[in-house]
């Protein structure tokens, strides 16, 4: 009995931790463009980036989102979207009538989900639709969802034959959060359906619908052509529950900047467009703190379409920036015409790693230490240990005493042990180099009559031995000298 209520016990104190451990999703690590495409196969997982990642020629198509994606702070760079997801959701205009409808954007739609750290630069959402659509950097449709500490840099472009659209800098429509995010977004929306009047809503964070958003920046070049009706907003083009059931408490301390053009093409106008939202239906119940350098650009011309680039046959000059130790190369593309110039062709900051250094030496007691560090900018890239040094044990010379007559040669050689001692190398020297010299190598000359002591050592010092040479004349050298009265 005893031992069932011990069993019993100790189940009870590890239950705790059994469901922790179980409750707590694994985390799919994203190093490269392959492995963006794990999210495809598992929507619910959780994800976390790992490096900054060039989507540069990556067919992508908009992927449902419904799980954690955790950014890292790492960049999505060069992403290009022409296609719209096979999803379908239901939304609904300010009437509350409701259009079957797709999405672009890196996801098209993100429900019950969480974004966090995820940066987009040089994004391009670029499509053409005959159908309902919405179109974003991050997300064409959210449901309940947060965007937190995210930033979209790019271009979002729709030409459209469809009634119910629109283009945000992060997402399109629906409901959620968006905290501390940024948005630099040249968004492009063109109307070619003349039979009907469009719903048409654009956005610096969120096209249609109802979110908090509060300590956001955004900076928006809009353009806008539409033979409907337009809501256009600096925030938020139309700030709605369009049938959504989501309360928004807080739309507060967010700056905006830039400026939308626009054209309502319809006798019946309404031509909504502000800094905030082009149109409120309701309104957070937290509303302050929204600044703005916001400029609402309306023209009566209907006959041109909008947009940012006027030159019929453009001339293009491309300017490479290379990427610094801090900051992005780009690509910048400038018409020579009428001055219009956009960015693409991103690359990410770079060091430029030097030689590595020793920054500690080692010893025979401890190991030692070897940096790598950026040749540019000095910040510390890589280090590594270098191990502790392995002493010689013993140097021994193959001859201790050498008898040699002038002018002759020989080679000494010495054993060092262990063979792998790290202080192996030698030092060869001679204390009567006017009798005997001795090389790097250990070729000892005799050159003068007399005794000399050759020593080796090694380079740490704890080898070493030595040899005396005797250095005497044979008798012809002894005669010749005699003669020559060479000393």
């Amino acid at each position: 009995m005893k031992r069932v209520l011990s069993v019993l016990l100790i189940l009870l104190l590890l239950w705790p931790l059994c469901a922790a451990a179980a409750a707590e999703p694994s985390v799919t690590p994203i190093r490269d463009a392959e492995g963006m495409f794990a999210i495809r196969s598992n929507p619910w997982g959780a994800f976390r980036l790992e490096a900054d990642i060039d989507m540069s020629g990556v067919v992508w198509t908009p992927i449902p989102f419904k799980g954690q994606l955790d950014g890292g702070g790492y960049t999505l760079y060069n992403l290009t979207v022409t296609d719209y997801g096979s999803e379908v959701r239901t939304t609904k205009d300010g009437n509350l009538k409701a259009y079957d409808t797709v999405f672009a954007g890196l996801f098209s739609t993100v429900e019950d989900a969480q974004i966090t750290d995820l940066h987009l630069k040089g994004v391009l959402v670029d499509v053409e639709v005959s159908k309902h659509c919405f179109a974003a950097g991050l997300a064409g449709y959210i449901d309940h969802s947060s965007i937190i500490r995210c930033s979209v840099d790019g271009q979002i472009r729709m030409v459209s034959t469809g009634v119910m659209v629109g283009v945000g800098g992060i997402a399109g429509y629906g409901c959620g959060s968006v905290y501390d995010c940024s948005a630099d977004v040249e968004l492009f929306f063109e109307d070619r359906n003349f039979n009907s009047r469009c719903e048409e809503f654009m956005g610096g964070i969120l096209a249609c619908g109802l979110a908090n958003i509060d300590r956001n920046t955004v900076a928006i070049r809009g353009y806008d052509s539409c033979h409907g009706y337009v809501h256009n907003g600096g925030l938020v083009g139309m700030y709605y529950h369009c049938g959504m059931s989501f309360t928004p408490e807080s739309m507060a301390n967010n700056y905006i900047s830039g400026f939308i053009s626009f054209f309502e093409d319809n006798p019946d106008r309404r031509a909504y467009c502000a800094a905030t939202f082009g149109e409120h239906l309701q309104m957070p119940y937290r509303y302050l703190g929204n600044r703005n350098d916001f400029e609402r650009r309306e023209t009566k011309d209907y006959s041109t379409v909008l947009a940012p680039e006027t030159c019929a046959v453009p001339d293009h000059l491309d300017e490479v920036t290379p990427s610094g130790c801090t900051t992005w190369g780009y690509t910048r593309h400038t018409c020579r015409n009428c001055g219009y110039s956009w960015v693409d062709s991103y690359t990410p900051p770079c060091h430029i790693p030097g030689d590595w250094q020793v920054s500690i030496q080692p010893t025979v007691n401890s190991e030692g230490q070897e940096q790598l560090r950026c040749s540019v900018c000095d910040q510390l890239l890589d280090e590594r240990p270098l191990p502790a040094l392995i002493r010689v044990d013993s140097c021994r010379l193959d001859r201790r005493k050498l008898e040699l007559y002038y002018d002759e040669s020989l080679q000494l050689n010495a054993e060092v042990l262990p063979e792998d001692a790290t202080g192996r190398a030698l030092h060869w020297s001679s204390n009567a180099p006017t009798v005997a010299t001795v090389d790097e190598n250990g070729l000892v000359r005799a050159v003068g009559k007399g005794t000399a002591l050759i020593t080796v050592q090694t380079e740490d010092g704890y080898g070493r031995d030595s040899c005396t040479v005797t250095v005497k004349y044979s008798l012809i050298q002894w005669l010749r000298d005699l003669f020559t009265g060479r000393p």
